[in-house]
């Protein structure tokens, strides 16, 4: 009789633990997403001091941007913000210097210049 009163109060001890303990997968993806964009959020910062701007990657886009560099070591990121950002200067110079933006604008990468006509 005691044996059965053991094994049945096991049992119920085991089920309660059992059904009140759960994995949560969902926040252990989202601290392996953060802990993985570490180097890369360091990066982003220290771009952000020199360059006067600031740097972030969206909530909503870190899955997306993790599987965008994920062959890419943290220095080649750094180095690839940084020429992005020269070229991006570059253009926005270009287009300052011009007082009517109906006007044709550059086209990065273009060979000649598109003819822009404004459409009332």
């Amino acid at each position: 009789m005691k044996k059965i009163i053991n094994i049945t109060l096991i049992c119920i001890m085991v089920s309660v633990f059992c059904s009140t303990t759960h994995y949560n997968a969902e926040s252990t993806y989202d601290n392996d997403i953060e802990l993985l964009l570490v180097p890369y959020n360091k990066i982003l910062i220290k771009l952000s001091k020199d360059y006067g701007i600031e740097m972030y990657i969206p909530e909503k886009n870190k899955e997306k941007f993790l599987n965008s560099i994920q062959n890419i070591t943290p220095k080649e990121f750094e180095n690839r913000l940084r020429q992005q950002y020269k070229e991006s200067k570059k253009y926005i110079n270009q287009s300052n210097g011009e007082s009517n933006f109906f006007y044709p604008q550059p086209i990065p990468n273009a060979e000649q210049v598109v003819p822009a006509i404004p459409l009332n």
